[in-house]
């Protein structure tokens, strides 16, 4: 199977010069064939064109030899052109002219030059080739009494043959040309803007994205798995706006099947988009609180999905749409999404160490700044009794002075400390949960119902941060997903450890039902992915059971 592939493979990668070489190698076996075996009726020209083919030939089977062994220059694809054009002119010549079956060799000249020079050479070879063929009509009519009905007709088609096809490979040629810039310009993306002090570092890349696309706007709404907010930034001529928005605002953005998947509006009925759209009503396809907030009529949207957040870009209002745009959107998502994953990686490497440098300077501080002011402050107190009482009065208020110092320095150090033990330390984890899905409730606008047993179990502080976080998500995802209006959380504490539950009355994932482990999900890359993965980093696994009536996840993490 693969040798089947590698075949097709291997012509589409070939240099064009050695295509064109094996195309003009094997139409002039032809041609010579064809000269041998109809050679015109005048003996004269009968032998003048068997000398052209032979030597049109001889030509071929040469640059055949010299691409295979090296690329040829410019100069040398000028001069191959021109042999071109000379020796099918000959040939043309002594074979009835405009009517000369050799005709076919004009559209193989107008496809070497559209493969050599693209666009430009194309238009440029084919207003040549019809002022040859204009040449060819008037020297006809020079030598001809009359014209025959049939090849005045050929007079009249070819012309308009060699300006349509000319037209159409100058139209392929600019097209490809277009899609080489676009990828160049893939190539130089900006990346976030570090120096700028804006909150979110992405205006550069949203612009860059309006530049390639050539749209006047480009919206972009995320999430990070670590927050329940919802993010939006908007990039116009008029700058970018940003905001923070509850999760729950524009829904699921888009219609569920469509949730992992790109695609144009309106729609257009491409095979790309025949799969992810049928049977979605247009105005059902974008939420339609998001379509009136930013006035959406058309637009290409392409999902992110990474490890850290995971969002959508719109590409609003561009003109003209054709299916490699929705892979140039992929690709420019995908390129946004890795962009914010880095901003909000390199904030928590900023953070850690900004925190292994306050502990440093806290070692520091207590075993040198410290010690030297108590050490200080004993020797004032030995002077203060040997002076006079003037001098020793102001030896006190120097060693009030530095005792206060002294404080407020011990101060800054015990908060380091605790700071760099703070994740080993042990909370309750009943009211942590329950503060943080209260909160999550109001946001959401749902019913949360949760139960922790036993009502005193204990965790570390990182076990809880990553407890909260979970069951954040979770419940997140059951009100925008699954439309779930009462959602049940249980968190049940064993010896060595925990047992997740997190039930809802929503609808279910789309065309999902029945139950799945971690691992036939993993497999599979459906289910919630982040949840899946963050139970994973927590060095446990989940369960999926959903229906219709509502979504089960159960996660079984260690202590």
């Amino acid at each position: 199977m693969a040798k089947n592939y590698a075949l097709p493979k291997k012509i589409v990668t070939l240099p064009p010069e050695r295509v064109i070489a094996f195309a003009r190698l094997a139409l002039t076996i032809f041609a010579l064939y064809a000269s041998f075996w109809d050679p015109p009726d005048d003996p004269y020209d009968s032998e003048i064109t068997y000398i052209a083919a032979s030597g049109y030939l001889a030509f071929a089977a040469l640059s055949f030899c010299v691409v295979l062994a090296r690329r040829p220059s410019r100069r040398e694809q000028l001069i191959a052109h021109t042999v071109d054009i000379s020796c099918v002119c000959l040939l043309m010549h002594f074979n009835d002219g405009p009517s000369s079956p050799y005709f076919i060799f004009f559209a193989f000249i107008l496809l070497s030059a559209s493969l050599r020079w693209g666009w430009r050479g194309a238009i440029e070879t084919t207003v040549l080739l019809v002022l040859i063929f204009v040449a060819f009509i008037l020297l006809l009519n020079r030598s001809t009494a009359s014209v025959e009905v049939a090849e005045l007709g050929l007079s009249i088609f070819r012309p308009a043959y060699l300006v349509v096809i000319g037209l159409m490979l100058t139209y392929v040629s600019a097209v490809k040309e277009r899609s080489r810039k676009q990828l160049a310009k893939l190539a130089t993306w900006p990346g976030p803007d570090y120096g700028k002090g804006l909150q979110v570092p992405i205006e550069s890349a949203l612009a860059h994205t309006a530049e390639i696309m050539c749209v006047p706007r480009v919206l972009i709404i995320w999430e990070l798995f670590e927050e329940p907010f919802r993010y939006l930034a908007l990039w116009s001529s008029a700058g970018l706006e940003y905001s923070r928005q509850p999760p729950n605002r524009f829904g699921a953005l888009v219609a569920e099947p469509l949730a992992r998947r790109s695609f144009e509006l309106p729609f257009r009925g491409g095979a790309v988009n025949q799969l992810t759209m049928k049977g979605i009503p247009a105005s059902d396809v974008i939420d339609n609180d998001l379509q009136r907030t930013f006035s959406i009529q058309k637009a290409i949207s392409a999902p992110f999905i990474l490890p850290v957040c995971q969002g959508r870009v719109f590409i609003l209002d561009r003109e003209v749409n054709d299916e490699n745009d929705l892979l140039l959107a992929e690709l420019v998502a995908t390129r946004i999404g890795i962009d914010l994953e880095h901003y909000w990686l390199r904030n928590e490497l900023e953070e850690a160490a900004a925190s292994r440098e306050r502990e440093r300077m806290a070692r520091d501080l207590h075993d040198g700044v410290l010690q030297g002011l108590a050490a200080a402050n004993i020797h004032l107190s030995l002077s203060a009794s040997r002076v006079d009482r003037t001098t020793a009065e102001q030896l006190t208020q120097t060693r009030e002075l530095l005792s206060a110092e002294q404080q407020r320095i011990r101060t800054f150090v015990d908060t380091s400390r605790a700071h760099s033990k703070a994740s080993l330390e042990q909370v309750d984890l009943a009211p942590d949960i329950d503060k943080t899905l209260e909160h999550v409730g109001k946001l959401l606008g749902c019913q949360i119902s949760i139960t922790v047993e036993p009502l005193d179990v204990r965790v570390t502080a990182e076990t809880a941060h990553s407890l909260r976080h979970f069951l954040t998500e979770a419940v997140s995802n059951a009100v925008r997903h699954g439309k779930a209006d009462q959602i049940q959380v249980v968190v049940r504490a064993t010896s060595d450890r925990l047992h997740l539950t997190v039930m809802d009355d929503g609808i279910g994932f789309q065309d999902l039902y029945g139950t799945y482990s971690g691992e036939q999900l993993a497999a599979k890359n459906i289910g919630p992915y982040s949840l899946r993965t963050r139970a994973r980093d927590m060095g446990g696994h989940i369960t999926l059971q959903t229906s219709p009536s509502g979504t089960v996840i159960r996660a079984e993490v260690p202590v």
